[in-house]
């Protein structure tokens, strides 16, 4: 059997008030090398997160790909074993869906050692045995700018099952996309605790009215409505008071004037890492981002980055 490569890429959620329905895929990447092998997996990691991440059967990575195989074939015959090569640029637990590029590598890792090309509505299904993110999901497999929505049905057997439904669409190369990356973690999990249970019909509103706007915005190539379409009071209001400075990296939006090209910012995902969007003078922007960080004592670091049209990648070697 040949080796393979697959490449996932990053990708941002949220974009402020589109809170859990839709994300961007971003050009960091992870990358893997796959040589079949009889001997069970082994793990090489190396880049961001190396250090963390088991390299035992509990990798998320072999955890997707072997649960696939299950699904697939009922008992009926093992996942081969594979040696796997991994090198990653996505931070982990910074919003930049670390966990859903492993998720999609794990599946494609299953695709590769196996033969079978998953149709997507199975793909999404056995991803979000693992992920309900659906708008990191979604981006990372399909790159670019994804509107991503989970659905519920039940299969011809009976069984109750889950997929996502999604539109992709271009970027336009004019907004330029900047990273700010704190030197600190926030884990998923614990963020979305931090969040109401109930909001108000008025806060549900004015995020709708938002998360439409940001679509019709880019369609329209009315860039200077970002700042309003990325406003949001569902999730970033309760995320950004628990880490030191966010607060103040999103009061960049009260401010556009005083920095030229600037369109608006976010937090990626659950964070900690703050993302802003611009047509211009991207590098004092960043500079803006990381200094409001170090006023509380932060580290940080800042990126351009470009969006991933292609999405996941597979091929032989």
């Amino acid at each position: 059997m040949t080796k393979t490569e697959i490449i996932v890429p990053a990708s941002t959620s949220n974009l402020g008030a589109s809170f859990d329905t839709c994300g961007l895929a971003l050009s960091l990447y992870l990358r893997l090398e796959v040589e079949p092998h009889s001997d069970g997996f082994k793990i090489v990691a190396s880049g961001e997160g190396a250090e963390k991440v088991p390299l035992d059967e509990s990798n998320l990575i072999i955890r997707a790909a072997r649960y696939v195989a299950a699904e697939r074939s009922r008992g009926r015959k093992d996942l081969p074993g594979a040696h796997l090569r991994v090198d990653s640029q996505i931070p982990l637990a910074r919003g930049l869906g670390s966990s859903s590029s492993a998720i999609i590598a794990g599946i494609s890792v299953y695709e590769a050692l196996s033969g079978d090309r998953l149709e997507p509505e199975d793909f999404f299904d056995y991803a979000l045995h693992f992920e309900g993110h659906g708008d990191n999901l979604a981006p990372s497999m399909l790159g670019g700018l994804v509107v991503a929505v989970v659905k519920e049905y039940t299969d011809y057997s009976g069984t109750q099952r889950r997929s996502l439904m999604t539109v992709k669409r271009p970027w336009p190369e004019e907004v330029k996309v900047i990273l700010c990356i704190p030197d600190f973690e926030m884990e998923t999990a614990k963020m979305r605790a931090v969040l109401p249970q109930m909001v108000t019909r008025h806060d549900a509103i004015y995020n709708l009215q938002r998360g439409a706007l940001l679509q019709a915005a880019l369609a329209e190539r009315r860039f200077e409505l970002l700042n309003e379409a990325l406003r949001d009071r569902l999730h970033q209001p309760y995320r950004a008071p628990l880490a030191p400075g966010l607060s103040e990296v999103l009061h960049l939006n009260d401010e556009p004037e005083k920095y030229p090209g600037l369109l608006g910012v976010a937090i990626s995902g659950a964070g900690s890492t703050i993302i802003a969007f611009a047509t211009e003078n991207c590098e004092k922007i960043a500079e803006a981002m990381k200094s409001r960080l170090a006023a509380y004592g932060v580290q940080s670091q800042s990126l351009e980055v470009k969006v991933d049209n292609r999405g996941r990648v597979i091929r032989a070697l």
